[in-house]
């Protein structure tokens, strides 16, 4: 089956060990869109970091973005949008500031953080509540902590509540979306927007925050570092993420697409 979408995790799948794309990367990349190959970009990153990573990198791509729950096109236009319900949302926010770990709230308004060292491009918490009751829509809440065990009781506590999804791309953190935001969703959403078939789609992937994808698309490559969830529920095993996996592979993929032409 021809291969007309790869859509690929950022950190710890196709980013360094120093979250760059790096140049043998960037170029299997730009080899792959030459061939008439569509990229996506799906993180848990926000538009601000990510695009900047592909713009170092003089690539550009379509992002699914906060783990499913915006899509934009490379220039940056927003093409699909899933929020918290905001009551919802004020709940999760009242609860993790009760317990005192660092948050990240991803509007549609920019973003927002008690921690701006850490979250650079978000801007400070207390401009975020100064909205009162005209808060902006959420799209995604990120808290984080250095207290591994605390962060697996917040989760837990937020396990059945059926109006969000939760998952963790670290021990250090807590991703909160719409119950539909979630990045295998929206990918199947994607596709359609395209035009293409699941079997014309390769993923890629190393953490719990890909397990969706990894449910959905049969075509899948787990990076050599990735936790035993996505490499037991991937098609293909790869090279790890500091050794330019991703992109060994994306040439195996044109080598392939090329011979059998």
């Amino acid at each position: 089956m021809e291969v007309k979408i790869l859509a690929s995790d950022l950190d710890g799948t196709l980013l360094d060990q120093n979250s760059r794309i790096s140049e043998k990367t960037a170029k299997a990349i730009k080899e792959a869109q030459n061939a008439g190959i569509h990229f996506i970009a799906v993180t848990g990153r926000s538009w601000e970091t990510a695009h900047q990573i592909f713009q170092e990198a003089g690539i550009e791509v379509d992002y699914i973005l906060l783990n499913g729950a915006e899509f934009r096109i490379s220039s940056g236009e927003i093409i699909y949008q899933e929020f918290i319900q905001q009551d919802v949302a004020e709940k999760v926010i009242d609860y993790l500031l009760t317990a005192r770990v660092g948050l990240e709230v991803n509007t549609d308004k920019g973003d927002f953080s008690t921690d701006t060292d850490l979250c650079q491009t978000a801007s400070v918490f207390s401009e975020f509540l100064q909205f009162g009751e005209k808060k902006p829509k959420i799209l995604k809440l990120f808290a984080f902590s250095n207290e591994a065990i605390l962060m697996k009781n917040i989760k837990n506590h937020f396990s059945d509540w059926k109006e969000i999804f939760v998952t963790s791309s670290a021990v250090w953190n807590v991703e909160i979306t719409a119950s539909v935001a979630q990045k295998g969703n929206m990918l199947k959403k994607i596709i359609q927007y395209y035009g293409v078939s699941e079997d014309e789609v390769i993923i890629f992937g190393d953490g719990e925050n890909d397990e969706t994808m990894f449910q959905k698309f049969r075509r899948s490559r787990a990076v050599g570092n990735a936790v035993p969830l996505i490499r037991d529920l991937s098609e293909k095993v790869i090279g790890c993420n500091y050794e330019n996996g991703v992109a060994k592979e994306i040439y195996q993929i044109l080598n392939h697409r090329n011979f059998t032409k």
